[in-house]
Formats: C-alpha cells, structure tokens, sequence
C-alpha cells in the first residue's frame, strides 16, 4: 500500500485523479480484489505519465501498462497489454463498440480510466472464451459448455483463461449467508465480500480443484477439504457438491448460534438477578452458597451442541499468584444441572480452605 501511495505522488496532478479513483474505488473480479500499482522499470522519463497495473483474473495478476501523453493531457491514454494477442485483431468499428468508454474518452470524468477498464477486462474474458471455444473437441470446452447448461451458474459466475495447455476456470459460487451478518455484524467493514467463495480448476489435472474464501468466509469456516473430484467426474455435477457442502457449513453455523442463543437466554431468564455479565457466547453469574460467594463463568464453544460449554468456578475471596482461584469442571450434564453445580461448588469451597485470602473483588458490587 506504501509503495502505491508512492506511485500516486509521482503521478502528474493533470492525470492523478484517474489513478486515484481505479486504486481507490475500482474492484474487478470474481474476487474483488483492488487494483494495485507499478512503476514501469526503466522508465525514467515517463513516471508522471505512465505507470502498470495489476488487475485480478482467475488466478492471475494481468500487469497492464497505461501510458498518457503530457503533451496532450485531453486525450486518452494508449495501453501495453502482457499478452500480445488480446486486441490484435479488432478493428476501430468494434472496439468503439466493446470499448465506448476509451473512443468516447471524458477528460473532465475521474472515472473515465475505471470505464475503460471495466470495459477492457469484460473484452478480455471474451477473448479468452473465444481461445476456448477454439479447440471444440477439448475437455475443458465441453466443460464450459457443460457447467453453464445448468441453473446454478451463468456466465458472468467464471472467469475463463487458456494459456499454453492449461485452461483455468474461477467459479463463483451460490452461497447463502443471509444470515451470517446477524452472527458477526461486527467484522462486515473490515471484512469486505462476505459472500466470496470461489472455485479454481485447472485442466488437465481437474483433480487438484483449490476452495478461495474472503476473508471472512475464511474465518466463519475455517479449514475445508474438498472432496476429490475424479478423473470421469463432470465440472456441472460437482459445483452443485461443492456449493451445497457449503451452505450445509454455514446453516450449521447458523443454527448452532440459534442453540447457543437460546441457552443463554434460559439462563438469564432463570438467574436475571446473578448476572454480574454476558454476550453471545458467554456469561458470568454471581451467587452464594453456605455463605460463600462464587462466579460461575459459561463458555459456549464454537462446537456447540457437540461439544457442553465448559463451566468455570471463581471465588470471590481467594486468590493464587495474583489472580481469583479458579477451577474449570470436568463437565457440564443436561441433567440435574443445579445439584451438580451445588456439589462442584461444596469441593470446590473445601479446596479453597487454607489459602490465605485476600481483598475481596470489587467491582461484584457494581
């Protein structure tokens, strides 16, 4: 991001509001992912004038150079594209067609140089799919033609790119996670593209099919193993798998938060006067027992129902190493919950004796 900055100040002011706006705003991709910057090494000169950028596709970082002419600020700029065949053959009729935002340049528009962009990587995908469709006999055309005959994915869901012998398709996939802001409404700004899921295959070696989750997403789920999808196994019968493997995740996700909310919400009903705090996950309940007072802790996991909340005890008058003593219980039955607390409690009380105690916990009068 430093580096980027730099760029921006070498840029000449005359064109900086075109950079800014493409690094600042524009996101391409079935990621998403903002645009980055580079010098053009060697090119000393041309630095307040020309720069590349690294747009995302697939799973590559296309490197385009943009160069504008100071002597004629007013006019669009020329581009320098890394692969050599794109745009070769396309004439002025067609290009003003695909390319408006470039023929009908707007100098007075900062986002003129995002239009263009937009408009040259949405040509770009074509161009790809026209190599494609070029060898109709290859498994991964047929793949193409395939996926998109059903109703689970249109074209605009896969980016396509063939180079050499490798084809690569980035998927996008039918995730629904209409209900995860609920869950983690928190982290939606510093996590951007919270319905991201992306599926990469690569033909010849299909096998090695690669799962590409935001951030978010990344966090919510955690580590995921894809099956294998065989040799004889078709692209349209094993996107549907992998989308439904998904949204089975996240509706447990969803429903364990349902489960853990509810408990809670017995507990604060049940023992509304004891609460000393609580979230979504967690509550700490003050009570006393025989004229001895303890905090009991409750931690629900995120394998909950699976895995029982584990259930903490906390004098309130001793202490060990500086800190309340403690005792973290073996377990946490679903039934006779209040005697075995009550027992826990008398030994826990018992292996308290003898330790010296010390100032009592204020802020529990609160």
């Amino acid at each position: 991001m430093t580096d980027n900055l730099g760029i921006l100040s070498e840029i000449s002011p005359v064109f900086r509001p075109y950079i800014q706006c493409i690094y600042q705003d524009l996101k391409l991709g079935l990621c998403k992912t903002k645009i980055d910057l580079e010098r053009i090494s060697g090119n000393v000169e041309g630095v307040e004038s020309q720069l590349r950028v690294v747009l995302p596709y697939c799973s590559k970082k296309l490197k385009w150079e943009v160069i504008f002419d100071p002597s004629t600020p007013w006019f669009a700029p020329d581009f320098r594209f890394d692969d050599e065949s794109f745009l070769s053959n396309i004439d002025e009729e067609n290009l003003n067609k695909e390319v408006p935002s470039l023929c009908q340049w707007n100098s007075s528009d900062p986002k003129a140089l995002c239009g263009v962009l937009t408009e040259l990587i949405k040509l770009y995908k074509f161009h790809q799919i026209k190599k494609l469709n070029e060898d109709d006999n290859s498994r991964a055309s047929f793949e193409y033609s395939a996926l998109l005959g059903n109703a689970l994915t249109t074209e605009q869901d896969v980016e396509v790119w063939v180079g050499g012998h490798i084809v690569e398709f980035m998927i996008k996939l039918k995730v629904n996670t209409s209900k995860l802001p609920e869950l983690y409404n928190e982290s939606i700004d510093m996590n951007p593209g919270i319905d991201t899921a992306l599926l990469l295959v690569r033909y010849p070696n299909s096998t090695n099919a690669e799962l590409i989750l935001s951030p978010f997403l990344s966090k919510v789920l955690g580590n995921i193993t894809l099956p294998l999808m065989h040799q004889s196994g078709v692209l349209m019968d094993y996107v549907p798998m992998i989308t439904d493997l998904l949204n089975s995740k996240i509706q447990d996700i969803v429903n364990n938060d349902r489960l853990k909310r509810e408990l809670l919400a017995q507990l604060i009903i049940k023992y509304e006067g004891a609460i000393l705090e609580h979230d979504a996950t967690s509550a700490a309940l003050l009570f006393q027992m025989n004229d001895f007072h303890w905090i009991l802790q409750i931690d629900i996991g995120a394998n909950f129902p699976e895995k029982s909340p584990i259930l903490t005890l906390r004098s309130v008058y001793h202490s060990a190493k500086g800190k309340p003593k403690s005792k973290i219980l073996p377990s946490c039955p679903h039934t006779n919950f209040e005697a075995y607390i009550e027992q826990q409690v008398e030994i826990f009380k018992n292996e308290c004796k003898g330790i010296t105690a010390s100032h009592p916990i204020l802020t529990l009068d609160n």
